[in-house]
C-alpha cells in the first residue's frame, strides 16, 4: 500500500492519536507538571555540549538530538526532552502506516495499532524522558515500515529505490542512538531473504540498494572511526554487559549462573508493553503463522523478523548475565499489528472487548500519572498515607537535583570567598557529574572521578573538557561531591581535605568536601 492509496479514514487512525498525545506531551509534561532531568538525560545532554563523533556507550544521535533542539528554545528540561517527545510521535505514526500495510488498509486494524503503541507501557515512559531509546524506537519502526514496502512493490513491479533508501537512513539513524539497531538490520535482511531475487530485479533496485547503503554506512562511519582511533572502547563496555573477558566490568563464570537471570528476563519482555498486549502479540503471531501460505500474508514475516533477533540476542545474554528491562524495548513495536489483528479477528466476542476495555482503562491510569508525575503521585501517596499505608515512590531520579546543585554552589560561594578562583567541583559517578553540570548556576563544567575511585569508564573519561586528570590540579582547590572521605583519600593525593555538608540527593545521603590537592601530583598517561 502507497501514501497515494491512503483513504481518510486510515490517515486520520494513523496521525491523530500520535499528534495529539504529542501536544497534551508538551502542555502537561513540558509546561504544566514538569520535572527535573534524570541522571541519563542530564548525561546526554551533557554530552550535546561536547558533540564527539561517538561516545563510549553510546553513539552521537542522542547527543545531535539535544544539540539541535536545545540550540532552538535554549536549555531547559523541555528542550531536553522535545526530540524523544516527536520521535515518539513518528514511532506511533510508523507503526499505524505498517498496520495499514500489512492489513491491506483496514480501517480497524490501523486504529488498534495506532491507539495500542499508546498503550505500551514501557513507551509511555520511554516517550516521556530523552534517552536513547525512542529515537533508536523511531528509526527502527520507519525502517520496518520500508522494508515492507519493498516486499510490497515487487509484487506490483513498482519502483523500490525510495524505500530502500528509507530503509538505509532509518536503521542508520537507529544506529547513531544505540548499537542494538543493527540486529533491527539483520532481523529486516532476514525477513526479506525470500524475496531476493524479486527485490533485485524490481525497477530502482540498483538505485535503491546504493542510496539505502551509503546512509546507512554513512551513519555507522563516525561511530567506527571513533572506536578504531580509541581501540575500540564501545566493544569493551558491551562484553562487560555480557560479564565476558575483555570487558570493563569484570567477568562471571557459568558456574555463576542463576535461574534468576533468564526469569527476569522473560518478565521484562512481557513487561514492556504489558502482559494483555505481549498475550495478543503472541496470539497474533501464531495466528499469522497458520495463514502464511497465503500470499497476502507473507509481508508479515518481515515485520516479526524485525523483532526476533533482539529477543533472541538478548534472550542469550541472559544465560550469562542479569539484563535491563529496556534492552529489548525496540522488539515490542514492530509486533503491535499482530496484536491489531488478532484484536479484530475476535472482536465481535464480548470477552475480547473486556479484555480491550481493560487494556485501554490501564493505560488512561498509568498515562495519566505519567503526563501529571509531580502532582498525582504525592497526591497518591498521601491518600494511601492516610489509609495508614507508608509508600515510598521512585521521584528521587527526577527530583531534588537542582536543590542538591543550590546548596552545593552556596557552600561553594561562601567557602570560595577567600579564593581568587572559582573551585572546581569533582562528583563520584556520571549522572551526578551531569545533574550538577545542568542545575549549577551558569552551567559550568563538572568534573568525573568515577574511574579514580574505582569505577568503569564513563564517557566523561573521553571528552578532554570533562575528563578529570589530577595532574592538571596540581595544588588546586577542589569541591568533592559523592564519595565518603576514604575513598577520596585512596584515590587522590590530597594534602588536606574538610567536610562540608551531608546533602539528600536520589534517595540517599551524599558528602560534600573541601579538598586540596598536592602540587606534586605526576601526570596521567591516560
Amino acid at each position: 500500500m502507497g501514501l497515494t492509496s491512503l483513504h481518510r479514514s486510515a490517515a486520520a487512525a494513523i496521525l491523530c492519536p500520535p499528534l495529539l498525545v504529542l501536544l497534551i506531551r508538551i502542555l502537561l509534561q513540558g509546561l504544566l507538571f514538569p520535572t527535573e532531568l534524570s541522571g541519563d538525560e542530564a548525561q546526554y545532554w551533557d554530552w550535546s555540549r561536547n558533540l564527539q563523533l561517538s561516545y563510549y556507550t553510546k553513539g552521537p544521535g542522542v547527543s545531535l538530538i539535544i544539540a539541535f533542539f536545545t540550540s532552538w528554545f535554549g536549555v531547559d528540561e523541555l528542550a531536553v526532552r522535545m526530540g524523544s517527545y516527536i520521535c515518539h510521535a513518528i514511532s506511533a505514526i510508523a507503526v499505524g502506516y505498517l498496520g495499514y500495510q500489512l492489513s491491506e488498509g483496514s480501517k480497524r486494524v490501523v486504529w488498534f495499532c495506532s491507539i495500542g503503541f499508546q498503550c505500551i507501557l514501557g513507551y509511555q515512559l520511554g516517550g516521556s524522558l530523552m534517552t536513547v531509546d525512542m529515537p533508536m524506537i523511531a528509526g527502527w519502526t520507519v525502517g520496518t515500515s520500508a522494508a515492507v514496502a519493498i516486499v510490497q512493490r515487487t509484487t506490483t513491479g513498482a519502483c523500490v529505490t525510495a524505500p530502500m533508501a528509507l530503509l538505509g537512513a532509518a536503521f542508520g539513524f537507529s544506529a547513531l542512538a544505540k548499537y542494538t539497531a543493527l540486529l533491527g538490520i539483520l532481523g529486516v535482511l532476514i525477513g526479506m531473504w525470500r524475496w531476493r531475487r524479486e527485490i533485485i530485479r524490481s525497477p530502482g533496485a540498483n538505485k535503491g540498494l546504493l542510496y539505502g547503503s551509503l546512509l546507512c554506512l554513512g551513519s555507522i562511519a563516525p561511530m567506527v572511526v571513533w572506536n578504531a582511533l580509541r581501540g575500540w572502547p564501545t566493544i569493551e563496555h558491551l562484553l562487560g554487559h555480557l560479564a565476558l573477558p575483555g570487558g570493563d566490568s569484570g567477568t562471571l563464570s557459568w558456574s555463576e549462573f542463576q535461574f534468576s537471570w533468564p526469569l527476569t528476563f522473560i518478565l521484562q519482555v512481557f513487561s514492556l508493553p504489558g502482559p494483555l498486549i505481549s498475550l495478543a502479540m503472541l496470539l497474533g503471531i501464531l495466528a499469522t503463522r497458520k495463514e502464511r501460505k497465503s500470499t497476502s500474508k507473507q509481508p508479515w514475516r518481515v515485520a516479526a523478523w524485525s523483532a526476533l533477533p533482539l529477543l533472541f540476542f538478548y534472550s542469550l545474554v541472559s544465560l550469562k548475565a542479569s539484563t535491563e528491562a529496556n534492552w529489548t524495548a525496540a522488539a515490542a513495536a514492530p509486533l503491535i499489528p499482530f496484536a491489531a489483528s488478532w484484536f479484530d479477528a475476535h472482536w465481535n466476542r464480548p470477552a475480547i472487548r473486556y479484555l480491550g476495555m481493560i487494556i485501554g482503562l490501564r493505560s488512561v491510569i498509568t498515562w495519566s500519572l505519567f503526563l501529571t508525575l509531580p502532582w498525582s503521585i504525592p497526591l497518591i501517596s498521601q491518600q494511601f498515607k492516610n489509609m495508614g499505608i507508608e509508600t515510598a515512590p521512585p521521584l528521587h531520579r527526577i527530583q531534588g537535583h537542582k536543590y542538591f546543585a543550590d546548596e552545593i554552589n552556596r557552600l561553594r560561594v561562601e567557602f570560595q570567598e577567600n579564593f581568587q578562583t572559582t573551585i572546581p567541583m569533582v562528583c563520584d559517578y556520571y549522572d551526578r557529574t551531569a545533574l550538577m553540570a545542568f542545575y549549577s548556576p551558569g552551567r559550568p563544567t563538572v568534573y568525573c572521578a568515577s574511574t579514580l575511585l574505582g569505577a568503569r569508564p564513563s564517557a566523561y573519561d573521553d571528552i578532554p573538557a570533562t575528563r578529570f586528570d589530577p595532574a592538571d590540579w596540581q595544588g588546586r582547590d577542589l569541591i568533592l561531591i559523592g564519595a565518603d572521605i576514604e575513598r577520596w583519600k585512596a584515590a587522590l593525593d590530597l594534602t588536606e581535605i574538610h567536610h562540608l555538608a551531608t546533602l539528600p540527593q536520589r534517595g540517599r545521603k551524599r558528602q560534600i568536601f573541601h579538598a586540596r590537592l598536592t602540587a606534586t601530583t605526576e601526570k596521567s598517561t591516560r
